[in-house]
């Protein structure tokens, strides 16, 4: 006599759980997720082939944007410092209040003159308030105040990370008095922020990240 068949039924899998666990997860990365806020100043930057990115922790980052204004912004870090550097140097004066709204500040781009009243505008309102920049012409180059007070402040430290981030269409006259600032602070030695692009395939550089030569060794053409 033939075996009794057991009649097998279909595996039926609950999936809501799963799905409300799915939906939960997907909120709380909506609601927790910070955008990059759009920047105050516009800058271009030219575009490089470069691997290494723009150190961020101990930073001192001089913009120039194409009308050829200079703005300054710094670590979080080292604002105190260059605050209190800045205010005895210049003797400009400036209250603890104004210390923290510098603190607060994203970046500075006007002359020391008008430093208290820059800090004192809404963050909202700079994107369309007309800034003069920071003189950087041979008669007036506070930029060079700036850059000493950020040295004065890490005395005996580790030396700050000096970026320059320049617009592609800049004005050179600017630009030279930026790096003038520089030299006379004794900085030679200063990263320029680019717009990182891919390497051109068939050049020495891509051949050479595409086949690496080995420790130890130099590749001939």
């Amino acid at each position: 006599m033939g075996r009794a068949k057991i009649k097998r039924g279909s595996t039926n899998i609950d999936m809501t759980a799963m799905c409300d666990v799915a939906f939960l997860l997907l909120s709380f990365f909506i609601l927790t997720t910070k955008f990059k806020p759009s920047e105050a100043i516009d800058v271009v930057t030219p575009n490089s082939v470069a691997s290494k990115a723009a150190p961020e922790t101990d930073a001192f980052t001089v913009s120039l944007d194409k009308a050829g204004k200079v703005y300054i912004d710094m670590a979080q870090s080292m604002k105190a410092d260059v605050f209190d550097e800045v205010n005895t140097a210049k003797n400009l004066g400036l209250t603890p209040e104004d210390k923290k709204l510098f603190s607060q500040a994203t970046f500075v781009g006007v002359p020391f003159g008008q430093l208290k009243q820059f800090l004192r505008i809404d963050p909202e309102n700079l994107k369309n308030t007309n800034l003069s920049g920071i003189p950087v012409d041979s008669s007036n180059n506070e930029l060079q105040a700036w850059i000493n007070a950020v040295l004065n402040a890490y005395k005996g430290r580790k030396q700050p990370n000096f970026l320059i981030k320049g617009d592609n269409n800049a004005k050179y006259t600017s630009f030279k008095g930026i790096i003038s600032a520089f030299k006379k602070n004794e900085i030679f030695k200063y990263l320029l922020v680019t717009n990182p692009e891919g390497v051109p395939p068939g050049t020495a550089l891509y051949e050479n990240n595409m086949h690496p030569a080995a420790p130890g060794t130099t590749e001939t053409p």
